[in-house]
């Protein structure tokens, strides 16, 4: 019996990496059901604000793509343009021939274009899914609010979710999803499939009196990285921060250089540049611990990472990722608190390597917890079952 087919819309894919976590989700996704479905992704050949198109890749035609040791290719259209035309969008989903379209976001033409395609009565028997990643939070939404409030709007308005399933990652997500678009919304919740942790857990090289923190995360406002060094400012003990992944935002990162510039002698903050997936745990595995006083996060792949290594989180409540001091894998902290998040850092400083290793423990446990009692296959199938 032959597999059903899917085609994953969504403007960033393999080899690119520096959309952050959503490439990795689909990736994942692919790779793990790779089985059960066989897989179509429409993707443009551009990295997030790349001038360039990848090299190596077949451009405007379908092409098999490897993903992983296991030889299973499958099907990406990588568009020649990083904004593909309503006609080729079309284009492109017809070839596929797909019954299933999951759609990834909701801020490009990958999205808005196939939805107005249903709309228009251009695509017909197609079951359709769209996976938020996050957009839906609270703390995503109040940046730009009020251009995202006519966008949201202007969908419920033209009713372009109607007869359209979510994937929901997490039951908070599936409440962000109903409070947007209403109750009766089908939602599906099916949890992002993470990489395999360490195999052993890292190794605690810690020093007393100093805390080598690392950020590895897109430079956005909603990753909070001035609020970081604003808090790294107030701190008296050594403290290091090396700071990973692609700079998105400009004008923020013009700010933090200002912050970066006023830290006192005893904090040192330097940029390392972007790093790619296969190297981010062992990035994170030189590190005492990982830092993200984010806005909001879907799933935070760059914390799964983190902890799947052995190296301890200090984070905001905004994730899935809480009551870490329970677990002993890390810290929640309150972002509008700076001074405690100074005094907490301050104290995490003065521990030596073997106070270190009981949280060095408890992250890497917790990561073999959450790796360990996922139901792929069983949630994925849901989700892509239509009757």
């Amino acid at each position: 019996m032959p597999k059903k087919k899917v085609l994953v819309l969504y403007e960033y894919f393999y080899p690119g990496f520096k959309a952050g976590g959503p490439i990795q989700s689909l990736v994942n996704m692919v790779i793990a059901m790779q089985h059960k479905y066989d897989f179509y992704i429409a993707t443009t050949a551009f990295d997030m604000q790349a001038k360039e198109p990848y090299k190596n890749v077949a451009l405007n035609q379908w092409t098999d793509v490897v993903l992983s040791n296991n030889g299973l290719p499958v099907k990406v259209w990588y568009s020649a343009t990083p904004k593909p035309s309503f006609k080729e969008l079309l284009q492109v989903i017809k070839t596929a021939d797909c019954k299933t379209i999951y759609i990834n976001g909701f801020y490009t033409h990958h999205f808005l274009f196939p939805l107005l395609f249903k709309k228009l009565g251009l695509l017909k028997n197609v079951d359709w899914i769209v996976a938020p990643r996050g957009m839906l939070q609270q703390g995503a939404l109040q940046i730009r609010t009020f251009q995202k409030k006519v966008y949201f709007n202007a969908i419920r308005f033209f009713s372009l979710m109607k007869h359209v399933r979510f994937h929901a990652t997490t039951k908070d997500e599936e409440i962000d999803t109903k409070k947007m678009f209403g109750n009766k919304v089908s939602v599906i919740v099916a949890e992002n499939i993470p990489k395999q942790p360490y195999k052993i857990c890292n190794q605690s090289n810690k020093q007393t009196s100093t805390l080598k923190l690392v950020f590895l995360s897109l430079i956005t406002e909603k990753k909070n990285l001035l609020l970081m060094l604003q808090v790294l400012e107030k701190c008296s003990n050594n403290i290091l921060l090396d700071i990973y992944g692609p700079i998105k935002d400009t004008i923020y990162w013009q700010q933090c250089l200002q912050a970066i510039q006023a830290l006192p002698t005893n904090i040192t903050a330097t940029y390392k540049g972007e790093v790619l997936p296969n190297n981010v745990q062992a990035t994170f595995s030189q590190y005492d611990a990982m830092i993200l006083l984010t806005k909001g996060e879907n799933f935070g792949h760059a914390i799964y990472e983190s902890l799947s290594v052995g190296t301890p989180v200090i984070i905001s409540h905004f994730t899935p990722w809480n009551n870490l001091q329970e677990k002993n894998a890390g810290w929640n902290v309150h972002i509008n608190h700076q001074q405690e998040i100074c005094t907490l850092m301050n104290d995490l400083s003065k521990l030596d390597k073997t106070e270190w290793q009981h949280y060095c423990n408890g992250a890497w446990q917790l990561a073999n917890d959450y790796y360990n009692t996922q139901q792929i296959e069983k949630t994925y199938c849901e989700l892509f079952s239509f009757k």
